[in-house]
């Protein structure tokens, strides 16, 4: 192991501030890395609102790397932690989604606007990119350093950079962060498992869910002498950044009473791959980790190739197909190598955090934008002074984004919903179909 004088980050504090368990996960894999080189690192874990971390999930995040520190603190606490870290922090990650990362910047902006050395601002992205690309990385746009997870995510900022007259410098490839220290797959035992990961928001409509839930028992039962596993997102009280359906998961384990082989688990996806002979999934990150592991991956295309399932993220991967053909072979590989190391797998991604990191410290940082507005990626100064002074801050971090759905009709509407989530799940949709 080197010494510490010989470590490139060594002296350094960096410090990460983060929401939601995959992002909390990814600003500790960036921390790793750092503290790895040196770097003393401290992530701050930010609660929102009735969607705290659960310990599970607390857990998981920690497993990136025991040795870094965590802290809990409230979203609402958010400017009064920033604000001492100018002077004290070389480094400040943002695990934060879009909105949240233009209220942020928005924020420091207005704490630091005093001092003359303020930290170096990293975001990053727990996993891919297949809905509002450009959108999401233009309200990173005004971090220091942007991480990027291939040459095409990057092409696209610098095309969207390149239209409003904005300076694309500060965007790097690294790669996707939780594929940096992804294992290599093991020889698989000899009844390898087939796990099926789920998604907090795909399918959309019920239907389709309760389709892949059914398909899912006729694979088990097509495979009597292999475990079927379904992993849920997360549990019927946890968290995350997208809409979540809990339905599936009832559902399997509702199946699993009369087929024995089809059960749930919680368990990390990287623990579940280790004994994986099989990764299905519509469109989750979780099978770029298999591809990586080289486990045999399967992107569900019987519901189609579409944005809306985000699956077309993986239309030229090798790795679409649809039940009856996964259910015939599910343990040859299919997907293309090629492909992967084009969309987010860099074997050398951390060197390349680490090396940019050194880069932007080494010459020194430039000033937040002044008057309560963010970079010109997130519109004219003409319109960000407008919204900020007729909508406040809120306006600007929020992008505009307001739903033009009215309350109307509230009754009706409760009856869709009620309607909608018991669609193919037993008598009861089929009377209210029929109403």
């Amino acid at each position: 192991m080197a010494a510490a004088a010989d470590k490139r980050l060594a002296g350094r504090t960096v410090a990460a501030v983060a929401c939601f368990d995959s992002f909390g996960k990814m600003a500790m894999t960036l921390l790793a890395a750092c503290r790895r080189q040196g770097a003393d690192t401290t992530l701050h874990l930010l609660e929102i609102n009735n969607r705290a971390l659960s310990r599970r999930q607390r857990l998981e995040i920690r497993r990136t790397d025991p040795r870094t520190r965590i802290e809990k603190h409230r979203w609402n606490e958010f400017r009064q932690l920033t604000r001492a870290m100018a002077g004290n922090v070389d480094v400040l990650v943002l695990g934060l989604d879009g909105r949240r990362s233009r209220d942020a910047l928005l924020m420091l902006a207005a704490e630091w606007k005093e001092t003359s050395r303020r930290p170096l601002l990293v975001s990053a992205y727990p996993g891919i990119l297949f809905r509002f690309a450009l959108e999401g990385m233009l309200d990173r746009s005004g971090v220091d350093l942007l991480c990027l997870n291939s040459n095409q995510d990057l092409e696209l900022y610098q095309q969207g950079c390149r239209a409003l007259g904005q300076d694309s410098g500060n965007a790097v490839v690294t790669g996707l962060p939780i594929l940096w220290r992804v294992p290599q797959h093991q020889p698989p035992p000899d009844r390898p498992s087939i796990v099926f990961f789920e998604q907090p928001s795909i399918p959309v409509h019920p239907l389709q869910r309760h389709f892949l839930c059914q398909e899912l028992k006729h694979l088990a039962e097509a495979w009597p002498e292999h475990p079927v596993i379904f992993k849920p997102r997360t549990s019927s009280i946890e968290s995350t950044l997208h809409r979540r359906h809990g339905e599936m998961a009832g559902v399997i384990d509702r199946m699993s009473e009369t087929v024995p082989n089809l059960e749930l688990s919680f368990k990390p996806a990287t623990r579940l791959l280790r004994h994986c002979g099989c990764a299905i999934t519509v469109s989750s990150t979780a099978a770029l980790e298999a591809m990586a592991m080289g486990v045999s991956t399967r992107i569900v295309g019987d519901l189609g190739v579409t944005e809306t399932l985000g699956n077309h993220f993986f239309a030229a991967s090798g790795a679409v197909a649809e039940f009856a053909s996964i259910r015939s072979d599910p343990f040859s590989v299919t997907h293309d190598p090629l492909w992967l190391q084009q969309q987010g797998f860099q074997a050398d991604g951390a060197d390349r955090f680490v090396n940019a990191l050194q880069e932007r410290l080494a010459h020194g940082l430039p000033a937040l934008p002044r008057g309560g507005t963010g970079p010109a990626s997130w519109g004219s100064r003409s319109w960000q002074r407008y919204a900020v002074s007729e909508g406040g801050r809120r306006m600007l971090s929020s992008g505009g984004a307001r739903s033009s759905q009215r309350k109307r009709h509230q009754t009706r509407n409760l009856l869709r919903r009620l309607r909608d989530g018991l669609v193919g799940f037993g008598w009861l949709s089929k009377l209210l179909r029929e109403r």
